[in-house]
């Protein structure tokens, strides 16, 4: 009897560890499928064709678990390349079919291959660049290039550019018509809304030669339900918008002597408070001014133009000033350390709860079992 009693007891026990420290079970491991995406998208016989897993790469650790990737790449016409985001040039027209392999730290990974074609360079040639190939939703976006004729510039010449989003059924849409200068060179200055565009140059060709065309990809991110339109006369460069903390930072440059202007339009929401923003201007606080309207909040400040960092807390109340200094964004590289890192911790802590209580356990199982009335109730039962 004191041994059946003495099982029970230690079964209870040994339930009690269980739940102050379940065990770990390990979740079914997601093999990750990359994607990718080139530019130009009509690439030409010697065309630098830059080919970019780095939109897919940041998708996956925003809604996965995260993980550290390395790439391998097979352009289809015997040449390989490493590396996240690459380049390649093609010398001959044709259907290459490029192929990308990912490998993670979790010893999983996987495949996917597109078909290309590469067409051959023509005498009169359109070329197409942008600012920037993501940005956000209320940024401007300049699309520039230029229209050769065996490689000399051609004057006054009229190029049509025009965009389509990747939706099933889309269609082209007109941008803006542009002559070229004396130089061959044009350029124009586009605010999308959100989505993912192909943006295409077209000249349409004489009774000499034929049409000419090209495409190029863009990205335009949005900032959740908050921020609908975001202006500027700076040049912006390196934007992020973190949904979560609702941290905006971005750089701003612009000619010395001359003012520039930030200008945000927030969703006029009744449970936002417009007046717990804080702006770090180079690690310091400035004063901004908050317009209403009937749908919206307008956030506007005013600087005099050099390089400037700027941090816009839409939540000031919530982060203190020393965490806005910091990057509001972690890099998907450093992620998979600390997260490895923190799983380490808790397993350790989890180890010690165990140990605490089952030790504690055994203590008291001693100790009740020296009571005389204790072990008449074991006899008992």
């Amino acid at each position: 009897m004191k041994r059946k009693a003495l099982a029970i007891l230690l079964i209870m026990f040994f339930s009690l560890a269980s739940l102050a420290y379940p065990s770990t079970v390990n979740a079914q491991i997601v093999h990750a499928t990359p994607s990718f995406v080139y530019s130009p998208f009509t690439p030409r016989v010697g065309d630098v064709v830059t080919f970019d897993a780095l939109w897919w790469e940041q998708y996956w650790n925003e809604n996965y678990e995260p993980r550290t990737f390395s790439y391998s790449w097979n352009f289809g016409d015997g040449n390989y390349a490493t590396g996240v985001t690459v380049n390649h040039t093609y010398t001959k027209e044709g259907i290459y079919t490029v192929e990308l392999s990912v490998d993670d730290n979790l010893g999983t990974g996987g495949s996917s291959a597109m078909e290309i074609e590469v067409r051959e360079q023509t005498p009169v040639t359109v070329y197409i660049s942008l600012s920037g190939d993501s940005i956000y939703t209320g940024h401007e976006v300049t699309i520039r290039g230029n229209l050769t004729c065996k490689g000399a510039g051609v004057q006054d010449a009229l190029v049509f550019l025009s965009s389509k989003t990747y939706v099933e059924g889309a269609v082209w849409n007109n941008i803006e018509s542009v002559k070229t200068d004396v130089y061959g060179k044009y350029s124009v200055v586009w605010k999308p809304i959100y989505g993912f565009y192909q943006i295409k140059a077209t000249w349409a060709g004489n009774s000499t030669y034929p049409e000419s065309s090209i495409s190029v990809n863009l990205g335009v991110q949005g900032f959740g339900d908050l921020i609908t339109e975001f202006s500027s006369n700076s040049t912006i460069s390196g934007m992020n918008f973190n949904v979560t903390t609702r941290l905006l930072s971005f750089s701003a440059e612009g000619s010395s002597g001359t003012n520039g202007y930030v200008s945000v339009t927030l969703e006029k929401d009744p449970s936002f408070d417009p007046q717990g923003i804080s702006v770090l201007f180079d690690g310091y606080p400035i004063e901004y001014d908050i317009d209403s309207t009937n749908q919206s909040w307008i956030l506007h400040f005013t600087y005099a133009h050099s390089i400037h960092d700027i941090v816009v807390n839409f939540n000031a109340d919530e982060i203190s000033e020393p965490a806005l200094s910091s990057a509001p964004d972690e890099t998907p590289e450093t992620k998979p350390k600390e997260f490895q890192q923190t799983l380490q911790l808790e397993r350790v802590l989890g180890a010690v709860i165990t140990v605490i209580v089952i030790c504690a356990g055994i203590g008291l199982l001693i100790f009740l079992g020296k009571r005389k009335w204790f072990r008449k109730y074991l006899f008992t039962f």
